[in-house]
């Protein structure tokens, strides 16, 4: 907030309007109002914290500060708040985060009628600050802070409209496969029966694949490949096979196949086959040098047979012991016996698999179409900046996330309604509508004007009744 000589005051606007008019798109007020009674009302605080979110993404103490400012407060019809009403404000949206999805589904699904209701899910983790906050726990961190406790979340995204849809918080030590039955429940209200669920390799499991077709659902997944796909790479006639595609003289086949019900499609990709023989052949390059430089090292201390090994964060000392039989290999020798032990006869191929009868050409198109999820991910991490906590009850971790998701929303629908924004990542969407600036230019008895400045390209359609049906 700045404030001249004059006592103008001039703040950051393009992200309270956003939120205003798509809070009222989606109907917040008649959505959370029944979840609190007394005091300022559930709505009006929750579109300040969304707000705030967009524009800043700093912690609840002060998002508090901003939003007791006295214009911010006229902005959202605040009365001047404790902190610790931001905090209750969370403990409720979190304590009712599963019905409120359910009704923001439902809006969503009056707005946009959808009439394909494909979705991806995918999982990820947030850092937690401090050791006693619920649901943390050490796990694999996809913020590469394996020293911190984290929780993890999913989200689920349809494909057309490209919208967020749902949202599940979980331990920090739950893996994909684990949390995705808690992720598809809170989808499956929003689809259509015969919708294709779309997941990664880590939660393909039996059980998860078993309770989709139970739900009426069919899936769309990334398998491993096992022994028993094998004895099909063996067999695998890439003269044969379908082409699929052809890109810089690089083709892609498959074999589709079924097995036990479910469709197998087994692809053969040149161009990820010579990716990965480049791969293959510069680690071995590499372990042949180190391998060469701890021969030489045991060689001159052959009787300690004991060498210091360096590494970039530690210092490991462990006892080695020369092979006989690669004593005397040149360097080059050496690479190429690496080489050759690396390789596994599955380079190149990759296997999906689906309940649904697709042809090769539409699972393969529509598998790799993921990375909107991945986008989203990238996007509620990253750009609306959801991490890290800092709130350590569930109820309030879950109403953290959900004014994250919330705050995802309505930016992904402000880009979905605007076709000219399609083209543009979110975080280019944030820049334009955070340097969109009000002026308060007070006035004598009392009166005051409204100044708009900084518009652009982006920004200007907030302004455009059609785009929040204002």
């Amino acid at each position: 907030m700045e404030e001249n000589n004059n006592k103008n005051k001039s703040f950051s606007f393009g992200c309270i309007k956003l939120t205003k008019q798509y809070a009222k798109k989606l109907g917040l007020a008649s959505i959370l109002n029944r979840f609190k009674r007394k005091g300022d009302k559930l709505s009006n605080i929750t579109e300040g914290l969304i707000a705030h979110k967009l524009n800043f993404s700093t912690s609840i103490n002060q998002a508090s500060d901003w939003l007791n400012e006295p214009e911010i407060r006229l902005e959202f019809s605040l009365n001047e708040n404790v902190p610790k009403t931001f905090y209750r404000t969370l403990e409720i949206l979190g304590r009712h985060e599963a019905c409120i999805q359910t009704l923001i589904q439902n809006k969503l699904s009056e707005i946009y009628d959808f009439q394909n209701t494909d979705v991806d899910l995918d999982w990820s983790s947030i850092t937690l600050h401090g050791l006693h906050a619920a649901l943390a726990a050490y796990g694999y961190s996809r913020d590469h802070r394996p020293d911190r406790m984290q929780l993890t979340f999913g989200l689920a995204q349809l494909r057309k409209p490209k919208l967020p849809i749902a949202f599940s918080v979980a331990e920090g030590n739950k893996l994909d496969k684990q949390h995705f039955p808690l992720t598809f429940k809170r989808t499956l209200k929003a689809l259509e029966p015969e919708s294709l669920i779309i997941v990664d390799r880590g939660a393909n499991t039996k059980q998860n694949k078993s309770l989709i077709r139970e739900k009426h659902q069919h899936y769309l997944c990334s398998a491993s490949l096992s022994a028993k796909v094998d004895k099909e790479i063996k067999t695998f006639d890439k003269s044969q096979a379908e082409v699929i595609e052809e890109r810089n003289e690089q083709k892609t086949s498959c074999l589709k196949y079924e097995d036990n019900g479910e469709f197998n499609y087994l692809y053969f990709s040149e161009k990820l086959y010579s990716d990965s023989i480049k791969r293959k052949r510069a680690l071995a390059q590499k372990q042949a040098k180190l391998g060469k430089d701890i021969e030489k090292k045991l060689m001159s201390k052959r009787k300690k047979k004991k060498v210091i090994l360096n590494t970039p964060n530690y210092q490991v000392e462990e006892k080695v012991e020369l092979q006989q039989r690669l004593e005397g290999m040149s360097c080059k020798e050496f690479e190429d016996f690496l080489f050759e032990q690396s390789i596994e006869g599955r380079e190149g191929f990759f296997l999906l698999k689906s309940s649904k009868n697709l042809t090769s050409k539409e699972a393969i198109t529509t598998y790799r179409n993921r990375d909107i999820i991945e986008k989203l991910m990238d996007s509620i991490k990253n750009t609306i900046c959801i991490k890290p906590m800092r709130v350590w009850t569930a109820n309030a971790i879950k109403g953290a996330v959900l004014i994250g998701f919330l705050a995802q929303i309505i930016l992904a629908m402000f880009q979905y309604d605007n076709q000219d924004l399609h083209k543009y990542r979110h975080s280019t969407l944030l820049h334009s509508l955070r340097n969109l600036t009000l002026t308060i230019q007070y006035c004598q008895d009392m009166q005051h004007n409204r100044i708009i400045s900084n518009i652009d390209n982006i920004s200007k359609l907030i302004f455009d009744p059609k785009t929040a049906g204002t």
